[in-house]
């Protein structure tokens, strides 16, 4: 008897599960320009539980997981024709990060406070972009160094453009660095209002004197 109730509470939970339609994944598509080099990049989002971005190009796959609130909880990297292959975890206010690193193993421990972790910007500034907030600080890992930084995000204002044959409103946020550094360094974002959808990019693509990366929306 145990048994068949037992079969018959999982039936019914597969039944279930599968009556239950999966929220599509969200997928758009960018141009990345910095100096010669071009790339075409694939974002794609999956939502549940927790909520996993896959940003990918040619040469390079970053994938993100957050929660619902877009703070991230980890971040896998693979890029330099496999030369770079590492995971990076927060736990607690510490963000462990493990793997290869330009040929060379990485295992290293970055201290942060209780501040949120936004790795993938164009996905975690929604967070703000919905918010009634003007502002917001938060911590992120740089790229070519693997050094955690914390960044101020400034609501700029909305702005209209066409795109596509329609007018669109956009919402910028300027990132600065925190305090007297603000002047060094800035980049901007613009987010589709109302759902906050990433829409372009213009900033360094490193530390002050990078060359220039835009990223913008293209259709698809």
């Amino acid at each position: 008897m145990a048994c068949l109730l037992a079969a018959l509470f999982w039936t019914s939970a597969a039944v279930a599960s599968l009556s239950t339609p999966r929220i599509p994944d969200e997928v758009y598509y960018y141009r990345e320009e910095t100096g010669e080099s071009v790339k075409e990049v694939a974002w794609r989002l999956r939502k549940g539980a927790t909520f996993i971005l896959t940003y990918s190009s040619p040469v390079e796959s970053h994938v993100t997981t957050t929660g619902p609130d877009y703070d991230t909880h980890s971040w896998q990297v693979t890029a330099d024709n496999g030369q770079t292959h590492f995971s990076a975890e927060r736990i607690d206010q510490t963000i462990i990060v493990r793997g290869m690193f330009k040929g060379e193993p990485v295992d290293k421990q970055l201290d942060i406070d209780e501040s949120p972790w936004y790795q993938a910007t164009s996905l975690s500034l929604r967070e703000l972009v919905r918010s009634v907030d003007s502002e917001r600080v938060f911590w992120t890992i740089r790229m070519d160094t693997l050094t955690a930084h914390k960044i101020r995000a400034i609501k700029k204002g909305v702005e209209s453009i066409e795109s596509e044959g329609n007018q669109k409103a956009l919402l910028r946020i300027r990132l600065t660095l925190p305090g007297m550094l603000a002047p060094f360094w800035k980049s901007d974002y613009w987010f589709a209002l109302p759902e906050g959808i990433f829409f372009r990019f213009k900033g360094p693509s490193g530390p002050p004197g990078s060359p220039m990366t835009t990223v913008v929306r293209t259709a698809g």
